[in-house]
């Protein structure tokens, strides 16, 4: 829980804004993740009406700069707000629009309040940055999932049977059990999906790096690194499947307000 000993301390933060909501007449309450206090609910007082404070900047897809202060409670008191970097870019296309409103729901549900998560931070940042600059959209949002997985402790076991610990032949598919947390040999009773060799080294790759592709992927590889996040989804997670994959074909053009 977010307390200071003097409420009336003003803080300080980059921030990214993952949600929104309308209180009263002229307010907004809004989640955002902070790049040193993680992620935090804030009362923006006036938000809908006041450009001094506010301006432009309390909007999605846009790198922040939050002055606040601790409320008595878990809500902050957003004071003002400027623009440190605008991905403005990600507007023009339906695709990138949804990669990033599913990649920051993913954030939203994922990350714990008042946990300050500096990798996670800069994952999100680097997605924003890349659809900015035009990558796959799907591929980048698959990346991020696989990564937020991991530096949040859930990455999945895909060097060895979760069970008895067998290592998969080198080259070889190995069937995946997202209920069970990972591949699962075929002495174990296997799983309900297969991953290939290049799908198991795709995701070893997107996990130990940060940088996102600037081509597409192979389609099968694509679609199995797909269905065994969504099965990971469905087991461990909230934000729903359509959230996180309807980007691919642009149905998903919702912005997060």
């Amino acid at each position: 829980m977010l307390r200071d000993a003097v409420p009336s301390r003003s803080r300080q933060s980059r921030a990214l804004l993952l949600r929104s909501v309308d209180y009263r007449d002229s307010d907004r309450i809004v989640t955002l993740l902070t790049e040193d206090y993680g992620k935090m609910s804030a009362l923006a007082r006036g938000a809908r009406k006041s450009q001094r404070r506010f301006g432009g900047a309390l909007q999605p897809y846009v790198l922040m700069n939050v002055y606040f202060r601790p409320g008595r409670g878990d809500l902050a008191h957003l004071e003002r707000v400027s623009v440190d970097r605008s991905f403005h870019e990600i507007l023009r296309s339906l695709g990138a629009i949804g990669a990033a409103g599913a990649a920051l729901a993913v954030i939203r549900e994922r990350v714990p309040d008042h946990e300050p998560e500096p990798a996670v931070f800069d994952t999100a940042v680097r997605l924003l940055t890349a659809l900015n600059e035009g990558v796959p959209a799907e591929e980048a949002l698959l990346c991020l999932q696989i990564r937020v997985l991991a530096l949040l402790g859930f990455a999945p076991t895909l060097d060895r049977c979760v069970h008895c610990g067998k290592t998969p032949a080198q080259g070889r598919s190995a069937s995946f059990d997202g209920v069970r947390g990972g591949i699962v040999c075929r002495a174990c009773g296997g799983g309900r999906l297969v991953l290939s060799a290049d799908a198991l080294r795709r995701w070893a790759v997107v996990q130990a790096t940060s940088e996102f592709p600037e081509e597409p992927w192979p389609d099968r590889e694509r679609e199995e690194i797909h269905d065994a996040l969504a099965e990971l989804d469905t087991s461990h997670a909230t934000v729903s499947v359509r959230e996180r994959t309807a980007a691919a074909s642009g149905r998903w053009g919702r912005r997060i307000s």
